[in-house]
């Protein structure tokens, strides 16, 4: 019987063998992959260290920007993973710091030394970055100034001819980067920077090197308007909305800036990744640095129904020269140098994890009127978790579960009208199914808002199929995964799918407050939002980032099929200890075994009772649950015989690690198998090791279980030398279907299906 569902061990394990991780899936379309972009990262790497001179420098492409190369080449290779701390970038620190900026003298210069000093150390560099800002905020032409162009950049602080945008873009990058590391900026500046830019925008949308009418619309020029308007508005809300006190007023009256929203519309209308366009292939390279910063500040995925991230990172990769690591010279940038800089930077921070997913719904803004708050809410937990993560905007109704699952977390303000169709519902439904979450608000706190929000949940998540949304106790672990809170303060309801909560919602405004973390981050209305949304997301990922974006995400789809003769069929006990809490668990793990490893497997389970005679043509019986069962003798006597003689196998897990379950559980095996009991499997055991399956000696823990890298923990009893029951009390079925709430104690998804996977493999050798 154990020996069932096998199409010969050894062809098994030859497949098993050849699969290097459960992580190698082979992306559902024919574009460029993360690995790709890994290697082409690396490569870039190699090629810049190895162009470094001896003094730490780089060769300059023009010599009267006197450090700007160097400056370019150390950014670009931080932001692609080289520690401040190597040596190659130590020599271009210290090289960099021989020039003020009163030496530099350029606008260029200066606003790039700023950046590196910044991504560097901005503690050591504090008195230099101070230094720069005060330079720069001097060189920005003011109205009083008898040059064309008030409130831009032109070359040097002399201000000796009219602003051109790509100076003014360097520059307010410069003050951004120092900003952000808390380098006091003029608030002024941003607000005479925000009026150029406005009145710079030609009535396309776009943008032109300068302001001369004459002068081309260019998609470099206008890939910094975008960012060059959405750093500005950072600082300054374009928003009748006013925090006083602790209430918003006139909310619900914000929402995009119209010449942000043109400009995203010429992009979408003129979108190229292999062409500037309006300059040809002049700048290219420094182009597609632009467009990775646009796309990523104002959280656009798409230009259009372009990915700009994917067929950016497509046309570099083929671009690269392979042996070499770089990317060839281009008109207006004869410097490879400077084209693997501007390349590693497009393919190093546009792949930031996505850990939000603004839900856009419906026409007009209504869905976005805190426009910056989920931005600020997601820079926040970037600066808490010391990691570079991002956002992005996304229609339910027009994107796939697969591309709403590149974010755990899918933020929705719910406004009427929510503008919602059925696809875009089902696609949601289908998306928390996958593992995903759900955050929503009812906007402004309007009764009306909640209402609908609830008329929607009910839609979606109906309750004749045990959904129910319902607040949130005082014990919930949200109210304690980051900051310490209650429900008197942070009134949240919950929709709880298996043994996590899936779908937050808070009746009270939170995105509103979020708005203005920038402008009031003292308010205590503000902090008090903060930490709402910082404790779900802590709650929801288990503090985990996401992978980046091009990694590939699964969907699993499976169909109920009839068992072909041979095939193995796992059949899911039934009890009252919440036995079916994640029920996509099999399904998931079978459909790995038979698309990745070829083995003969039933997709669908049977759900069977004990007493049920079917259970002796099923060799492996699944157990899993979250709270305490009871069974009758006649019970236990029918699950006793399909252990022995019956030579059946019992796969069991706590749901999230529950307590109720695991006491529940042991005292079951003790009725089950008198004078037997629960040991643990040494960690030599075959199980554990490639002899079966796969190597287990170094799976991961989710953080709720103690973090780190070990072998399972794993319990069994033994019929025959064979381990008739596998028992783990840390969650293993959750995992199967991504559950990685905070509070889960057990394995992360990929560790989960490694050892699910060697438990089924073991349960049929003979």
């Amino acid at each position: 019987m154990r020996g069932s569902g096998i199409r010969g061990v050894g062809l098994l394990l030859a497949a098993f063998l050849g699969v290097l991780s459960l992580g190698s899936i082979a992306p559902a379309r024919a574009e460029v992959t993360s690995a790709q972009v890994e290697q082409a990262i690396r490569d870039g790497i190699r090629f810049l260290k190895g162009e470094q001179r001896p003094d730490g420098s780089w060769p300059e492409f023009n010599p009267r920007y006197e450090t700007g190369t160097t400056s370019l080449a150390a950014l670009s290779l931080m932001t692609a993973g080289v520690p401040p701390d190597d040596p190659t970038i130590t020599r271009a620190l210290a090289f960099l710091e021989q020039y003020s900026a009163n030496r530099l003298g350029q606008v260029y210069t200066v606003s790039l030394q700023t950046m590196a000093f910044a991504a560097a150390d901005p503690d050591r560099y504090r008195v230099r970055l101070n230094e720069n800002v005060k330079w720069l905020e001097a060189a920005q032409i003011q109205p009083d100034d008898r040059v064309d162009g008030v409130g831009a950049w032109s070359y040097t602080i002399q201000k000796g001819q009219s602003a051109d945008n790509s100076n003014a873009q360097y520059a307010l990058l410069g003050l951004n980067a120092a900003a952000e590391v808390g380098i006091p900026v003029d608030d002024r500046v941003w607000q005479l920077a925000r009026q150029y830019w406005e009145q710079s925008q030609r009535l396309s949308g776009g943008w032109g090197y300068t302001m001369t009418p004459n002068n081309p619309v260019t998609a470099s020029m206008t890939t910094a308007g975008i960012s060059s308007l959405v750093i500005t508005g950072l600082r300054r809300i374009q928003s009748r909305e006013l925090l006083v006190g602790e209430e918003i007023r006139n909310c619900g009256e914000g929402g995009i800036n119209p010449n942000i929203q043109r400009a995203l519309d010429w992009m979408g209308a003129n979108f190229r990744v292999d062409t500037n366009l309006g300059r040809g292939m002049t700048w290219k390279y420094y182009y597609l640095y632009g467009l990775e910063r646009a796309g990523r500040l104002s959280g656009q995925r798409y230009f259009g129904s372009h990915d700009w991230y994917v067929e950016g990172a497509e046309e570099l990769v083929n671009l690269q020269d392979k042996l070499l690591g770089n990317w060839p010279r281009n008109a207006g940038e004869d410097n490879p140098v400077i084209t693997t800089s501007f390349s590693l930077l497009f393919l190093a921070k546009g792949r930031a994890p996505v850990l939000i997913n603004n839900l856009r719904h419906g026409v007009g803004d209504n869905w976005n009127i805190h426009r910056e708050g989920v931005r600020n809410l997601v820079e926040a937990v970037a600066e808490d978790w010391g990691t570079l993560l991002t956002w992005q905007s996304v229609n339910p109704d027009f994107s796939s579960v697969e591309s709403l699952l590149q974010a755990p977390i899918c933020f929705l303000n719910y406004h009427e009208p929510i503008g919602l169709g059925e696809d875009g519902k089902a696609n949601l439904r289908s998306y928390v199914e996958q593992g995903g979450f759900l955050f929503a608000e009812a906007c402004c706190g309007l009764a009306e808002h909640d209402r609908g929000f609830k008329d929607l949940v009910r839609d979606i998540f109906p309750s004749e199929q045990g959904y129910e949304l319902k607040p949130l106790t005082a014990d919930h672990p949200i109210y304690r995964s980051r900051h310490k809170l209650s429900p008197d303060v942070a009134p949240l309801w919950g929709i709880d799918l298996g043994c996590r909560t899936v779908l937050v919602y808070s009746p009270k405004d939170l995105s509103g407050f979020w708005n203005f973390m920038a402008a009031q981050p003292d308010n205590p209305a503000v902090l008090r939002a903060t930490r709402i949304g910082e404790n779900v997301i802590d709650y929801a990922t288990g503090r985990e980032p996401p992978p980046d974006k091009l990694v590939p995400r699964e969907v699993i789809d499976f169909d109920l099929e009839l068992p072909q003769r041979g095939a193995l069929q796992i059949a899911k006990l039934r009890h009252a200890g919440g036995w079916n809490v994640a029920p996509l668990s099999i399904p998931n793990l079978t459909t790995i075994l038979r698309e990745r490893v070829g083995y003969d497997v039933v997709i669908n389970h049977r759900d069977l009772l004990p007493s049920d005679p079917n259970l002796i043509n099923f060799p492996l019986v699944y157990v899993h649950g979250n709270a305490a069962f009871n069974m009758s003798e006649s019970d236990i006597e029918a699950l006793r015989a399909h252990l022995d003689p019956g030579g059946g196998t019992f796969f069991a897990d706590a749901a999230c690690g529950s307590p109720a379950f695991d006491t529940a559980f042991r005292r079951f095996v003790e009725a089950l198998l008198p004078g037997k009991e629960l040991e643990v499997i040494p960690p030599d055991d075959d199980l554990y090791t490639t002899r079966v399956g796969f190597d287990l000696s170094d799976v991961q823990y989710t953080k709720a279980a103690g973090g780190g890298q070990d072998r399972p923990r794993l319990e069994g009893v033994k019929i025959d030398g064979h381990w008739a029951i596998i028992y783990s009390p840390y969650d293993i079925g959750c995992a199967l279907e991504r559950q990685q709430g905070l509070d889960c104690k057990g394995y992360t998804h990929e560790s989960a299906m490694r050892i699910a996977a060697n438990i089924v493999i073991y349960s049929t050798l003979p």
